[in-house]
C-alpha cells in the first residue's frame, strides 16, 4: 500500500476526505484516471485513510490496521480484478464480493472496502449482478470502481456511483516525479513522457521497459524502410524485442498523424492508402489478441510489407 498522495491528485484526495468529516460519502465512487496516473495508488491510499487507527495524518502505515493491509490480508478489504488467464471481471467473483459485504465486519463500526480494478473489466452478467449491491450495500460499505475515462460502463452503473475524476500530472510535475524516481538523463525522461503524457508512472514503466529507446529505433528503422535501406523482414526482427501489439500501436500512432498532415495538404488519395492500410491491421490484431498462439514475427513481417507498399504510394 502506498501511502503518498501524489501532487496531481491533491484536489481529489481533499474532496473525499471533506466528504468522510461531513458523513457525506457515498456507497459507491467511480474514480476515472489513465492508466500509469497513479490511479490505483490513490484507491489504495484513500482505503487506508479509511482503515487506519491514528488519530494523526491518515493513512499512518504503521498502525495493526495498515499493516494488515499493506499485507494484502485486511479482511475488510476484497479487490475485484481479472484473473491471470482472463481480461473481464467474472460473475463468480462478483457473486464472492456479495457475500463478502453482507458478512459482519472484522472491526466494530468498519467499512466494508471493495476496490473494482478495471470497472470495465465487468461483463454485463456480471454489472447486472451487481446492481443491487451497489445501490443498497448492507452496513458501512464502500464500493471504489476504478476505470478509464470514457470507459465502457453499463448507465445503471454509473448512475449508482458517484463520479470523481483523477486529474494527470502537469508537465512540470510529471518531470519533477520522474526525476525523482529515475537516474535515467532528463532527455530520457522526456522521450518516455513524450510516451505517456500526464501519466508519469507509465513513463517510468516505459523507461525500465526501454521502450523510448525501442521507440526511436522503430522511427528510424521507418525511415529507412521509405527510402528503401531496410526490408520489411529487417525491421520486423529489429522490434520483435517487444510485443507485436506494441509496433502496431505505434504504427496506427504515426498512421494517424501521417492521416493528419496529408488531409491538411487535402491529399485525399493518400489518405485513403493510409485509411486502407489501418483497416488491414483490424484481422492482425484480432489474431494477436486471441487465445490461439500466433507467429508475432510473421504478422509483423505482414504488417512492415504493408506499409512499405503503403509509403511507396503515399509518401
Amino acid at each position: 500500500m502506498s501511502t503518498h498522495i501524489l501532487p496531481w491528485h491533491q484536489n481529489a484526495w481533499s474532496q473525499l476526505t471533506l466528504m468522510v468529516q461531513s458523513n457525506r460519502l457515498p456507497h459507491a465512487l467511480l474514480l476515472t484516471g489513465p492508466s500509469g496516473s497513479g490511479r490505483r495508488q490513490f484507491a489504495d491510499a484513500f482505503c487506508g485513510y479509511l482503515i487506519c487507527h491514528s488519530d494523526a495524518d491518515r493513512p499512518c502505515g504503521h498502525c495493526k490496521q495498515c499493516l494488515l493491509y499493506d499485507s494484502g490480508n485486511h479482511p475488510d478489504v476484497m479487490v475485484l480484478a481479472p484473473e491471470e488467464t482472463s481480461k473481464s471481471i467474472k460473475i463468480e467473483q462478483v457473486r464472492r464480493a456479495i457475500q463478502f459485504v453482507a458478512q459482519t465486519a472484522n472491526q466494530a463500526d468498519a467499512t466494508k472496502l471493495i476496490i473494482v480494478q478495471p470497472a470495465e473489466g465487468l461483463g454485463i452478467a456480471a454489472a447486472n449482478s451487481l446492481l443491487k449491491s451497489l445501490e443498497e450495500p448492507p452496513g458501512k460499505t464502500l464500493f471504489m470502481l476504478v476505470a478509464e475515462p470514457g470507459a465502457s460502463l453499463l448507465p445503471t452503473i454509473r448512475s449508482r456511483c458517484q463520479p470523481l475524476v483523477l486529474d494527470t500530472a502537469s508537465d512540470l510535475q510529471a518531470m519533477q516525479w520522474l526525476t525523482d524516481h529515475s537516474s535515467a538523463a532528463p532527455e530520457q525522461l522526456q522521450a518516455a513522457l513524450q510516451l505517456a503524457p500526464g501519466r508519469p508512472l507509465q513513463a517510468l514503466y516505459l523507461l525500465e521497459q526501454g521502450i523510448p529507446a525501442w521507440r526511436s529505433v522503430l522511427e528510424q528503422n521507418l525511415l529507412a524502410l521509405q527510402h528503401g535501406k531496410i526490408s520489411p523482414i529487417e525491421i520486423a526482427k529489429s522490434v520483435s524485442t517487444q510485443p507485436a501489439m506494441r509496433a502496431i500501436h505505434c504504427l496506427q500512432e504515426i498512421n494517424t498523424h501521417a492521416c493528419l498532415a496529408l488531409s491538411k495538404e487535402n491529399n485525399t488519395e493518400a489518405v485513403k492508402v493510409r485509411l486502407a492500410f489501418q483497416q488491414k491491421l483490424v484481422p492482425v490484431i484480432r489474431q494477436l489478441s486471441g487465445t490461439a498462439n500466433p507467429n508475432e514475427l510473421l504478422a509483423l513481417e505482414y504488417v512492415f510489407a504493408e506499409y512499405s507498399a503503403v509509403l511507396a504510394r503515399s509518401g
